[in-house]
């Protein structure tokens, strides 16, 4: 009940996302997307094209428009008219735009960019930009212009996805979210100002070297990915314990983890060895 109380205050307060509810209240996502399902069935909240608001309360007129941008029909993939990934869409015409626009698909219908939502400044106007962004679950996903492919660590765009990235990682909700940017056939996971090439399907490990840096291993397998967290942690708490621990280049590592660290880096080995 309690989580219901902290959703629906949520709401009622503007949050309309269930990304912008978790951000609020703390709560992990399952907990939220229950409390709002609670809240629908008892008709405390609607859910529109807008997302999530008390029953009554009016949808806010969305004043930012495409205008001439076309970012979303060349740089995305649409599925759905076998549209591949950074290809002009085959319904786009020059001085006419969209020519199937009022039979589009529903993917196309559903989407809105993070620019058109709202949620940054003139600067990431996708066509201004060379960016598209949007969100998914747990996921801040950057799509960059191929012909633009450095645009994404030019300012002010770096700095601003270092920050939504370092919020992803130190997220009170549980899960965070992570920002993944991709360049034509390049993926990068972003750990604040660390770019990780080409993250693998079972994770990244990582540690901080600084506020806003990473030191980061690519796991290979779910074993792989549960021992290379083991020793993050483990490399954590020596660090809180001593103040310091040694950052391990070793990229396989088994346990037990604590006394190869504690000798790397140079502290008194436990009693009980």
């Amino acid at each position: 009940m309690e989580a219901i109380s902290q959703v629906a205050l949520a709401v009622e307060r503007g949050a309309t996302t269930v990304r912008g509810v978790i951000d609020v209240t703390g709560l992990s996502r399952l907990k939220v997307e229950r409390a709002l399902q609670t809240l629908e069935k008892q008709k405390r909240i609607v859910r529109d094209s807008e997302g999530f608001r008390p029953p009554g309360k009016p949808t806010k007129p969305n004043v930012r428009q495409c205008g001439s941008c076309n970012c979303c029909c060349d740089i995305l993939e649409v599925t759905a008219v076998a549209k591949p990934v950074n290809e002009l869409c085959k319904y786009w015409e020059t001085g006419k735009g969209c020519t199937i626009y009022n039979d589009r698909p529903q993917m196309c219908r559903s989407f809105t960019c993070a620019w058109l939502q709202g949620h940054f400044n003139d600067d990431w106007f996708p066509e201004k930009a060379r960016l598209v962004m949007h969100f998914s679950e747990n996921t801040v996903n950057v799509q960059v212009d191929p012909e633009y492919p450095d645009r994404w660590r030019q300012e002010p765009y770096f700095s601003k996805l270092c920050e939504l990235s370092l919020n992803g990682i130190r997220a009170r909700g549980n899960p965070g979210y992570a920002t993944l940017v991709f360049v034509g056939s390049d993926k990068f996971l972003l750990l604040g100002r660390t770019a990780v090439p080409d993250p693998t399907l079972f994770g990244t490990a990582f540690v901080p070297v600084t506020p806003e840096t990473f030191r980061y291993w690519r796991a290979q397998s779910q074993e792989h990915a549960q021992r290379l967290n083991e020793r993050a942690a483990e490399i954590q708490r020596i660090q809180q314990e001593f103040g310091y621990c040694a950052i391990p280049d070793d990229e396989d590592p088994y346990p037990p983890y604590r006394p190869a660290l504690l000798r790397l880096s140079k502290h008194p080995p436990d009693k009980s060895e």
